[in-house]
């Protein structure tokens, strides 16, 4: 708890039900005004080969502003595209005598983007930059370019995907590459169809010279792929897809005025900044949904349901049973879908639904416009559907363990 609610009265049910007993009336929307707020669409490319070249432009522009680029990890702008930059400096060793015979220098860039409604994803590869020094092994020295993480029910096409050329080749010839890996529709794990593959490149130059040193260096980047099935149980979304795993997408809630959810995004902004605003009320109450501590999306309709009976009771003890007078509802943040919801995180289980215990959660739960209830509530299942989030162990041994998380921002 910060120093600043440390020094406040606390908020006492009776004061906040004084307040509120009588609800201003609720207008729609189209007679307040308010606008729609979408949640921003990731970028979405087809399997066009000149829609590909085009946005790899524009993807490797974005990514040399961002220095995550040159880590194994790589950098991704959203769920859909991911990039890797790099530079090596090789020195061509003398078996013998250990001194440097050649030199070879060279930038590379390899753009990943996630089909549209399928589950392939594209990669393109270039070297960047390319030069040389020395003399006659580079003649006869072969740089070779592999990429390792195909097999089981991902399946890459070339396959094995690898370029490999003489050097004099790659510094004045094409230095360009493509290839690309998918899974089919109908194989994967759980009720989604989950299929996973972790791409990982790999270079090598060898010489024929025998008196020079080959170089290999392994697991240059590193680019984690997810693919699923979900259907028409993902909600607002393509029935088939791919999405690189590493990037946790955030949703975005806007408090500024004509907000169509404008009070669910106060009431987020209120969980998350000042948690002392918000009910249940206890010492070292924190709110997760932001940092190290993001949500994980609960596609189980009997504890969604769960965490939203144990909100609305909490709205009850608070405010009355008329909390819900003028058109107002329950509104619950962390959301009745996600495993942080008020049941869920708190001891219900899909064995013991009714675990769960509302006075130690870490949330809130508020009456709020029903209008603006309804349009937070589309406004995350869009996102939920635009960035494929899931509960992706449904169906397998792990149900009931979170994964896929996602983040929450307000923007005032």
């Amino acid at each position: 708890m910060s120093a600043q609610a440390a020094n406040q009265e606390p908020i006492r049910p009776d004061k906040v039900w004084q307040a509120t007993a009588t609800p201003p009336p609720v207008t729609a929307p189209s007679e307040q005004g308010l606008r729609s707020v979408k949640p921003p669409a990731p970028r979405r490319i087809t399997d066009s080969r000149a829609e590909r070249l085009a946005a790899a432009e524009d993807l490797k522009t974005d990514c040399q502003e961002h220095d995550e680029s040159r880590r194994p990890e790589g950098w991704a702008r959203n769920r859909f595209e991911q990039c890797f930059l790099g530079k090596r400096k090789v020195h061509l060793l003398s078996r013998q005598s250990g001194v440097i015979v050649a030199t070879i220098e060279f930038e590379y860039s390899l753009l990943a983007f996630a089909v549209d409604g399928s589950r392939k994803v594209n990669y393109v590869f270039d070297f960047d930059d390319f030069d040389t020094s020395g003399g006659e092994p580079l003649q006869i020295t072969t740089l070779t370019v592999d990429f390792a993480g195909c097999g089981g029910v991902v399946a890459c096409s070339p396959d094995p995907p690898l370029a490999s050329k003489l050097v004099p080749d790659w510094q004045f010839g094409n230095r360009h590459f493509e290839f690309s890996i998918s899974s089919p529709n109908e194989a994967g794990d759980g009720t989604f169809l989950i299929a996973r593959s972790l791409i990982q490149m790999n270079m090598s130059i060898v010489t024929v010279a025998p008196d020079v040193l080959p170089w290999r260096e392994a697991v240059m980047t590193s680019s984690r792929v997810r693919f699923d099935s979900a259907k028409s149980a993902l909600g607002a979304g393509k029935f088939y897809g791919a999405v690189f795993s590493d990037h946790v997408p955030t949703l975005e809630f806007d408090k500024r005025p004509g907000s169509a959810y404008l009070e669910e995004a106060r009431h987020i902004d209120d969980a998350l900044h000042s948690p002392w605003r918000t009910f249940p009320s206890f010492a070292g109450k924190s709110v997760p949904g932001e940092g190290a501590r993001p949500l994980h999306r609960l596609m189980n309709a009997t504890l969604k349901d769960k965490n939203n009976e144990v909100s609305v009771g909490i709205c009850k003890d608070v405010w009355g049973a008329g909390y819900a007078a003028g058109g107002r509802e329950c509104d619950e943040f962390p959301f009745k879908t996600t495993y942080e919801g008020s049941a869920t995180s708190t001891g219900a289980t899909q064995d013991n639904p009714n675990g769960g215990n509302g006075s130690a959660w870490h949330g809130s739960a508020r009456p709020i416009s029903g209008a603006h209830n309804s349009a937070g509530g589309t406004h995350l299942l869009v996102f939920l559907g635009q960035n494929r989030v899931l509960d992706e162990n449904v169906g397998t041994a792990l149900e009931g363990t979170p994964s896929d998380p996602y983040l929450v921002k307000v923007l005032s």
